[in-house]
């Protein structure tokens, strides 16, 4: 049976249902829900560790618990577990890398203190391993590709343009288009580091030079877009 073929949802879904006190019902959504969260998270190690061809769903099940049955009616096929997965990623990077409600005094203090927070992530060995697998596997297959991009890059950038938007507001920052500044912001704090650590050349990238880097990026981010009492001096 081909691992990607949807399953009929009904006899599952129906099951969080059955009981005959509301006691009941709620404790089997629970455990729905948790094993639900568990396919999820061993499905994150697998991908991480085999790609998204060499995972299969059976090995999810065996090791996460439950039934085939169960997975397929809550995600369907193993695309939409990945999708879930990058949901799943990109909800938790928004949480520990944007603090829209921890402002420190000086702007530019804040951006380096966001932009090393950035850096620690897409140089984190999971973060690594999913940029691998999206240009190794990307091209081969579309929900890959569009869980990657949709739901990681793009979702991610549209937070960090809320975030731009909501200091362009407060008159933080002289900013016209939010949007186009966050792809600057995340492109100078990348650079080369994520390709050179996917590379496995990571080693080089020494504490000192990933200091100089993100202070550069917030520097060069800074004289595009400058706080508005610099923009008046001048």
């Amino acid at each position: 049976m081909s691992t990607n073929k949807p399953l009929a949802k009904s006899n599952v879904v129906a099951s969080r249902g059955v009981g005959r006190g509301g006691g009941r019902r709620n404790m089997r959504e629970t455990q729905f829900e948790n094993r639900c969260q568990r396919f999820v998270e061993v499905a994150q190690a697998l991908f991480l560790e085999r790609g998204f061809a060499g995972t299969s769903v059976n090995e999810i099940v065996r090791r996460a618990g439950g039934s085939l049955a169960t997975l397929y009616a809550e995600y369907g096929t193993k695309d939409e577990l990945f999708e879930a997965v990058m949901n799943r990623r990109a909800a938790a990077m928004f949480t520990d890398i944007i603090r829209s409600k921890s402002r420190a005094a000086d702007t530019g203090e804040e951006l380096l203190q966001l932009a090393k927070r950035m850096q620690a992530h897409m140089l984190s060995e999971d973060a690594l391993a999913i940029y691998r697998l999206a240009v190794h596997e990307g091209p081969n297959f579309p929900s890959v590709r569009r869980a990657v991009l949709a739901n990681g890059l793009k979702a991610f950038l549209q937070r960090l343009a809320d975030y731009f938007g909501e200091l362009s507001t407060a008159g933080r920052l002289d900013i016209d288009d939010a949007a186009i500044a966050a792809e600057l912001f995340l492109t100078l704090v990348q650079g080369q580091l994520r390709t050179i650590a996917a590379c496995g050349d990571g080693e080089r990238l020494s504490r000192k030079w990933r200091t100089d880097h993100v202070k550069r990026a917030v520097d060069a981010f800074l004289c595009v877009y400058p706080p508005p009492e610099k923009t008046a001096a001048r």
